[in-house]
């Protein structure tokens, strides 16, 4: 191991220094301090002094931050469940640790506390994905020159299934298919609360796009799992009007040659 990559770095967050070696921060590359202090970006950082670094942060939630880069866990425990008001967690909310998870871009996929509560996505956020990984499926099948896709989300999440054109696809390995699945049962419940909404936004994104949502419940003959039915259509997508943005039309047009 390089004498480089066990540099000492001292962290100054808003007052409180914390010292650490650079390859504990590097072993985290996707985090801002892990990309910070790659070797490549040596040139763009500026110590006060050797080498300290000053942040304009929370310097007293910092503490877990740095922790997550030691265990690979933010060693907080929630003050409202802890059985010790003394807790050194207590003078930390759950909003400010947030805050910095957030700005130092640390994975929210991280256990929280021995109990291995997983720390979760605002909600807001866990919709957007949603919709976003919809979006991925839906581009998909209009490169691939399909005419409608249905979608198979269950309660438990379980079992998943896509289609493209009645062609199962469930098992494919592209973007999009199998990342329903980290959403286990929220998937199911986003439907059951906002599957309106999320169709007029599609229906305004995708011109003649067709959306239809169904919901099963036990109370239905044969099913034995209830779950959201979606059937996204798109075959007027085809039309003449996607010559507009083609490059041998807007080359006819300017040739003035009639078609």
């Amino acid at each position: 191991m390089s004498i480089h990559k066990e540099e000492r770095i001292v962290l100054n967050v808003g007052g409180i220094k914390y010292e650490t070696y650079r390859s504990t921060l590097t072993a985290y590359p996707d985090t801002m301090l892990g990309t910070m202090f790659q070797e490549r970006n040596g040139s763009l950082l500026h110590p006060i002094k050797d080498n300290e670094y000053f942040f304009d942060r929370n310097g007293y939630v910092f503490r877990f931050i740095i922790e997550f880069y030691r265990t690979g866990k933010i060693l907080w425990e929630d003050p409202i469940t802890s059985n010790n008001n003394n807790s050194s967690s207590s003078m930390v909310t759950r909003n400010e640790l947030y805050e910095e998870i957030e700005y130092f871009r640390i994975p929210y996929d991280i256990n929280i506390d021995s109990r291995r509560i997983r720390f979760k996505k605002r909600p807001a956020e866990v919709i957007d994905v949603f919709v976003l990984v919809l979006e991925s499926i839906i581009d998909i099948a209009l490169q691939e020159w399909r005419g409608d896709v249905k979608i198979y989300l269950y309660e438990d999440m379980i079992s998943f299934k896509a289609f493209f054109d009645n062609e199962d696809v469930s098992s494919r390995q592209f973007a999009g298919a199998n990342d329903f699945k980290i959403f286990k049962r929220m998937g199911y419940k986003i439907l059951n609360s906002f599957a309106k909404n999320i169709s007029e936004y599609f229906k305004k994104l995708i011109s003649g796009l067709q959306w239809d949502c169904y919901h099963f419940d036990r109370q239905i003959p044969q099913v034995t799992l209830p779950h959201y039915a979606l059937k996204i259509s798109f075959t007027t997508q085809y039309s003449s009007e996607i010559l507009e943005y083609t490059k041998f039309y807007s080359s006819l047009k300017s040739l003035n040659v009639e078609h």
